[in-house]
């Protein structure tokens, strides 16, 4: 029982410290590929996609649900294998139980129609034509809808951390009537902002009714698709028309349609913020493409590439999806959601023709659907944002024992942490002084103590640390004589001797930071230090003592790979020593 308790308060911090970011992906298409005989592969040996993707650091599946696909997708020609139609109710719950037992979240991306709704189209279910006129019986068939959907997944333990209301809902919720074939506008029902928030409103109702008894009380996302220029005037307007009873202000972003840069992106996010400081914000759809061939006969539909990121190549792929969620998480946004990177080549149907429009996008090979290490698929890799990870501030109270020392002239600490000011330190009695610093957690600073709180013949006052205990040389803008912190996660205190090597406080002061990912996994773990001396030994352990696992770490080996998915899912205790330091952290196998 207390093996439990202790993976599940494990499990509760490492959610908090990684959950502020969503890494996410649309799955929407997955079952159907599988269906149609495509076996995804990494390492072109056979795995599951889902596994594939939060071994990645994918944190967020998102999957869209149509209203009834039945009648559009029935007469389609599919192999053998492929069901009758997809992202139906039942569909959703395979790829959430799916994302679930991967340990990711889900946002439930519901098209309120029974086809793909997006900018030019919001077709209204055929079920619901004949009321689509009258706004009130409209907007409670869309409360009962949204209400019978989220309580049925409640109910199987299935309920989504996000609901998304609508997608790329530019002209409004249900605005448009379909043509007999169903796939293209009749006419417009209403382009009243005042009736679409009746709609909006009524499934904001039913998401927070269920969601106050749920497991999981779901943040509510909109989400337009237009210029950047035009998402002020989006939130404004649905503000100004009463819908406000959401959580997260959702974009649409592709280079391809939008032809803004990156640098534009990153205003945009940081203007909808400043404007309205109530909502969250995310890029809740983009893509990009790795090469511009053609591997079918469907059109590619991302045909153009950002200028600043040519070649097109994998590589290209991998690059624009890092500096784009960069600037994301720069902005204060909260996430990015990339459109359907498993939707590869098959002889799978769509009304437009056989094929994939993204088998030139998706992460996997087009013809042996083995995942590309080389591409965009590891832009959820947390290596690549550790510098922009926000950090949390511990209290560090430096103190110096300066016995035998002239003090007539004060004790001052100066250092990158003090932007080389001259902070004054306060005599604390017994030849002791102290100062007490807020730092950042995880941040890396050199200092020293002086007697001096000036430049001028500032050598003749400052100490020097003795070669044999000062490593802070190892960082740019540090020599022999410096001292090093790396700034703990806890409040603690560092004494010190003037000019001497003796120092005393919480050991993590002389770590490099730890960072492991995904955690938990299936079996492949990711291990990021940083190292300043010639190697690392690592070891790791299980609950009841036995080495498992070793290896020395040379020096520059960060991030290095460790597979554990031979060993039963467990609790391990990985240790690394690294000369002055020994660093601890807990791998969870699942």
């Amino acid at each position: 029982m207390k093996k439990i308790f202790f993976l599940l308060c494990v499990l509760s911090s490492l959610r908090a410290f990684s959950g502020d970011f969503y890494f996410g992906n649309d799955l929407s298409y997955v079952n159907q590929m599988e269906d149609a005989g495509v076996i995804y592969k990494q390492n072109n040996q056979p795995k599951d996609l889902f596994q594939i993707f939060a071994d990645q650091g994918t944190n967020l599946v998102r999957v869209r649900l149509w209203y009834d696909p039945s009648w559009w997708q029935s007469p389609l020609q599919q192999p053998e294998g492929v069901k009758p139609w997809y992202s139906d109710y039942e569909d959703v719950k395979k790829t959430i139980r799916r994302a679930k037992d991967k340990g990711m979240q889900v946002m439930l991306d519901i098209h309120y129609s029974d086809f793909w709704a997006d900018p030019g189209r919001q077709l209204v279910p055929r079920e619901w034509v004949a009321v689509a006129g009258n706004t009130g019986v409209l907007a409670d068939s869309v409360y009962r809808y949204t209400k019978r959907v989220l309580t049925g997944l409640n109910n199987e333990g299935l309920m989504p951390d996000l609901v998304k209301v609508g997608n790329e809902t530019n002209s409004g919720l249900l605005s448009h009537l379909p043509t007999d074939n169903g796939f293209e506008i009749k006419s417009t029902v209403s382009s009243s902002w005042s009736r679409h928030a009746q709609l909006y409103n009524a499934a904001f109702r039913a998401i927070r009714e269920v969601g106050a008894v749920a497991t999981v009380n779901p943040k509510i996302v909109l989400h337009f698709s237009n210029s950047l220029s035009g998402q002020l005037w989006n939130y404004q307007n649905v503000i100004n028309n009463g819908i406000t009873d959401f959580d997260i202000m959702g974009i649409s972003y592709y280079y391809a349609w939008h032809q803004g840069s990156i640098a534009e992106l990153e205003s945009t996010l940081k203007g909808l913020k400043s404007k309205f400081p109530a909502y969250d914000v995310m890029v809740a759809e983009t893509g990009y493409l790795w090469t511009t061939t053609n591997y079918d006969n469907l059109p590619n539909i991302i045909a153009t590439p950002d200028p600043d990121f040519l070649p097109v190549t994998p590589q290209n792929q991998l690059r624009y999806m890092v500096e784009y969620t960069k600037a994301v998480m720069r902005a204060g946004g909260v996430g990015v959601i990339f459109w359907e990177p498993a939707w590869v080549s098959t002889a799978c149907r769509t009304p437009w023709g056989v094929g994939s429009s993204h088998d030139h996008v998706a992460f996997f090979e087009p013809s042996s659907y083995n995942f590309m290490e080389n591409g965009g698929g590891k832009w959820t890799n947390p290596e690549h944002y550790t510098e922009l990870n926000p950090s949390t501030k511990s209290l560090v109270t430096f103190q110096v024992d300066m016995t035998g020392q002239d003090v007539s002239k004060g004790v001052f600490i100066v250092g990158e942490m003090t932007s080389w000011s001259f902070v004054t330190m306060q005599h604390a009695g017994n030849q002791l002084y102290s100062v007490q610093l807020e730092l950042n957690e995880g941040d890396q600073h050199i200092y020293y103590y002086i007697r001096k709180n000036g430049w001028d013949n500032y050598e003749a006052y400052r100490e020097t640390i003795p070669e044999a205990c000062s490593d802070s040389h190892l960082k740019p803008g540090g020599w022999v004589g410096d001292r090093l912190i790396t700034v703990p996660k806890n409040d603690t205190v560092v004494s010190s001797v003037f000019s001497a090597c003796s120092i005393t406080g919480t050991d993590e002061l002389l770590h490099p930071t730890l960072t492991v990912y995904p955690n938990p996994s299936a079996g492949q773990f990711y291990i990021h230090f940083a190292n300043t001396a010639d190697y690392a030994d690592m070891i790791i352990t299980s609950t009841d003592g036995r080495n498992v696992a070793g290896k020395r770490i040379g020096a520059g080996e960060s991030p290095f790979r460790v597979d554990l998915s031979g060993l039963p899912a467990s609790v391990y205790h990985l240790q690394l020593r690294t000369g002055r330091s020994v660093l601890h952290h807990n791998l969870i196998l699942h």
